[in-house]
């Protein structure tokens, strides 16, 4: 069984998004649907560059991720009512493992991806919530766009995280949730089995 097969997929489209040096809270956001569109723009200036050495880019990616994407806050929702199972050392534990998965191996996987371009359609408001933004991106080896929808959230320093990502009509955090919750409930809720697992699939 493929635990992260579902947040495989995510974190992979999450990486086209956030391959770029600058964060957008450093450019002072007007809005949401502005800070995906300009994250999106750098991404897709950097993935056409020949000049980056692809290690460079492996980089680049890890930083990137930490500080645009709401890891803890995704890490702890895929893990459902078992989260309460976590002590303070494993919930550091595990939180270093979605960590590590991003960074040694989706980032490296980006390095194929063809560059494109990225338009902002439309978004809504769901208040307390965030905010849902419409977009499609036309990558060069494929004439049809491919619709995918952000869920914008605010941390508690107000800055504009990334909390989840629909690609065909699935959000891939809360299937993930369901992939997650499914082995736990196999595993009589041991998060530490579910960490190990999560080990063996990053040797």
């Amino acid at each position: 069984m493929k635990i992260f097969k579902s947040l495989a997929f995510f974190l992979y489209i999450l990486a086209f998004v956030f391959f770029c040096e600058v964060t957008y809270a450093d450019q002072n956001p007007d809005s949401p649907e502005e800070y995906i569109q300009f994250i999106g723009d750098r991404t897709l200036g950097i993935l056409k560059r020949e000049d980056y050495a692809s290690i460079e880019k492996i980089d680049q990616i890890s930083k990137i991720f930490t500080a645009n994407l709401s890891v803890k806050r995704i890490a702890y929702f895929v893990l459902g009512p078992y989260r309460k199972n976590l002590s303070p050392i494993e919930s550091e534990r595990y939180i270093n493992l979605v960590k590590r998965f991003i960074s040694e191996v989706y980032a490296k996987r980006l390095l194929s991806y063809p560059h494109g371009i990225m338009n902002v359609n439309n978004s809504k408001d769901r208040g307390k919530l965030g905010i849902i933004i419409n977009s499609s991106i036309t990558f060069a080896d494929n004439p049809n766009p491919i619709r995918i929808d952000w869920w914008v959230i605010e941390n508690n320093r107000g800055q504009l995280k990334i909390f989840d990502i629909r690609v065909s009509g699935v959000w891939m955090a809360q299937e993930q949730r369901s992939t997650f919750t499914a082995f736990l409930s196999k595993n009589n809720g041991s998060v530490n089995k579910l960490m190990e697992r999560m080990e063996v699939q990053l040797e």
